[in-house]
């Protein structure tokens, strides 16, 4: 299963999370929860750097 790349819960399924592709570079998939999506915690991509809400 995945897991949030902000807080690293596991993602589980029915859950009202998402997943996108780094808006900067395209070639990391991101996962947020719905916790981190609800408090607008800030997300990093690895590759990258780039920073998000």
């Amino acid at each position: 299963m995945p897991s949030c790349n902000q807080c690293g819960r596991t993602i589980i399924p029915g859950e009202a999370a998402v997943k996108f592709n780094c808006p900067n570079c395209g070639d990391v998939l991101i996962w947020r929860c719905e916790k981190c999506r609800l408090f607008a915690r800030e997300y990093k991509c690895p590759k990258c750097g780039n920073v998000g809400p």
